[in-house]
């Protein structure tokens, strides 16, 4: 079927930076997660986005690395270990470790008491939303000062290799769910490259269905989707997810390296 939809990519991508920024430092952020996956995702994310990155578990790791060195930009869970992420920048304020700081609070949770005086990025939630937001914070009147990097995120370590074996045709037929966010300009480019790289296999032994969590976001409670875009193998094999806006063709390949493509 052929894609009559406008390109939305129009003005300034959140993943850009001008090429005249090389030679600046690049900003610094304290991430606080405690959930493994999530902190890796969001790690390599943001690294991909120009940021240098500290990551913590812990509301109280978290505070100890605040005291040993300045960060430009705060990034927290809610709910995390024994303290939450609120208390977590209570502390920090009272020892005077965040002033002029920006703190952004993700959660799942629909109210965070405590946390009136930060800005709350509830999930799921789109990467270039987030990036965009760090972006904003981080640069203030001063303008952009990161490079150019790519965006592209390989297959998440923990959940699940990208290749179940190397058989010739598909023993089951493979279910990909991609979730996106119709506002995304990123959503829409992933779309554009998967359904690309899907002209090459049986519609019968691949399905993709797409799931638009601006309209549903409890439609990805099942897979955990923090991130849109993010494509997520469900069948056969263990799940396996990519995050990003799936420029690399090959990595959704990967995900299908048990699956022949038609012949031509």
């Amino acid at each position: 079927m052929k894609d009559t939809s406008r390109s939305p990519f129009d003005g300034p991508r959140a993943w850009d930076f001008p090429e005249g920024a090389n030679n600046l430092a690049m900003p610094t952020i304290l991430l606080v997660e405690d959930d493994h996956d999530i902190r890796e995702m969001m790690t390599t994310l943001l690294g991909l986005a120009g940021f240098a990155v500290v990551s913590c578990e812990t509301a109280e790791s978290g505070l100890n690395a605040l005291r040993e060195q300045a960060f430009d930009l705060v990034l927290t869970d809610y709910a995390l270990p024994r303290q939450s992420g609120v208390w977590l920048l209570e502390n920090a304020e009272a020892e005077g470790l965040i002033q002029g700081i920006p703190v952004l609070i993700v959660t799942a949770h629909p109210h965070v008491d405590g946390a009136e005086s930060y800005e709350v990025v509830h999930k799921p939630f789109d990467l270039d939303d987030l990036v965009d937001r760090v972006r904003r914070r981080t640069e203030g009147d001063r303008g952009p000062r990161r490079r150019r990097m790519s965006a592209s995120a390989p297959p998440i370590p923990g959940t699940g290799d990208g290749g179940n074996g190397s058989a010739s045709e598909c023993p089951d037929p493979v279910e990909l769910i991609l979730y996106v966010s119709s506002e995304s300009p990123r959503s829409f480019a992933a779309m554009r490259n998967i359904k690309k790289v899907l002209e090459r296999f049986e519609s019968s032994r691949v399905k993709l269905t797409i799931c638009d969590l601006a309209l549903n976001p409890r439609a990805g409670i099942e897979d955990a989707v923090a991130f849109t875009p993010t494509l997520v193998r469900r069948t056969p094999g263990p799940r396996t997810f990519i995050l990003g806006h799936i420029t690399n063709p090959e990595l959704v390949l990967e995900l299908l390296a048990d699956c022949a493509p038609q012949e031509s």
